[in-house]
């Protein structure tokens, strides 16, 4: 997510002293500031602290999005509706208990600093170490749903979540449209304000878990980096009848890609264009056009 890749260039910021202390500010105002906050709290787990901040969230009223955990750290994405551009917040944990809470404003967003400190540090200030923790996380999970598996249809995922792209990117998409008709000038969307629209696109689907059936449009192994990549079918029927496009316009439909893990590899051997499959994975990238999902396994 461009918009808060700032982010992870402050994750080694100093450990010392209070959420206070350490609190940044970063950017030109004009261009929507970052903030970040982080407290060090040993014996707190990466999945303690992201299931607690699920809570936390949650009784703040944002859109509680996925957690991802991998080796020893994890993140966690929710977004802030209430507003006329969605603010996404970013959480990130690792195993020695520290814990960060970051968000990068929209330009034309404004936020004092102070207030920023206040909201990010008193979130940070909730999260409890040993069993207290483990049972606030556990009882969030179970409330948000975080972690389940989805079971979808391929042509019908595409359409659910391409509408969902389009309704979230009509007012960039639209911008300047009327004026350049009228007056030949080019004010469209920048490249910023785009990623800013799409941020909460990739807070909501990003690390969704899915089950996913569908005929796959093509299978190919990676020749760079080796990977086993699954393209799954996802023509649209259009009509009265029903009839199905073409396979050869599946691209200009939101695309669904899976590769497999490594342990997929016979699996992998058995597949070809226009095969059946269902596979298991998390969404690991989203853009407008498609996303492609890791660690993808043969699902019953």
């Amino acid at each position: 997510m461009l918009c808060l890749v700032g982010l992870l260039a402050l994750s080694t910021a100093a450990r010392a002293g209070t959420c206070e202390d350490g609190f940044e500010a970063v950017g030109d105002p004009r261009n929507g500031m970052l903030f970040m906050g982080q407290v060090q709290k040993p014996g707190l787990s990466v999945s303690s602290a992201l299931g607690q901040m699920q809570k936390i969230a949650q009784e703040e009223g944002y859109q509680i999005g996925n957690e991802s955990i991998t080796g020893n750290s994890g993140e966690l994405l929710f977004t802030q509706t209430n507003l006329r551009t969605p603010l996404v917040w970013r959480v990130q944990a690792d195993s020695s208990g520290q814990v960060s809470l970051g968000t990068k404003l929209a330009r034309g967003q404004k936020m004092e600093v102070a207030g920023a400190r206040t909201e990010i540090c008193s979130m940070l200030a909730k999260l409890k170490t040993g069993k207290e923790g483990e049972a606030i996380a556990a009882a969030a999970r179970a409330k948000t749903g975080a972690g389940q598996v989805i079971d979808a249809e391929a042509p019908k995922l595409s359409a659910e979540i391409g509408r969902d792209i389009q309704k979230t990117m009509a007012g960039v998409n639209s911008k300047g449209v009327f004026g350049n008709l009228m007056v030949g000038s080019s004010n469209y969307a920048t490249a910023g304000e785009r990623n800013e629209a799409f941020a909460p696109i990739v807070a909501k689907y990003k690390g969704r878990k899915y089950r996913i059936d569908g005929q796959i449009y093509t299978v190919s192994e990676n020749q760079f980096s080796g990977e086993m990549e699954v393209a799954y079918l996802v023509t649209q029927t259009r009509g009265l009848l029903a009839i199905r496009q073409s396979s050869s316009n599946n691209n200009n439909n939101f695309t669904i890609q899976c590769i497999l893990a490594p342990d997929q590899a016979k699996f992998f051997t058995t597949l070809a264009d226009g095969d059946w499959v269902k596979l298991a994975g998390t969404v690991n990238q989203i853009d407008t056009q498609g996303m492609v999902l890791k660690d993808c396994r043969q699902a019953n």
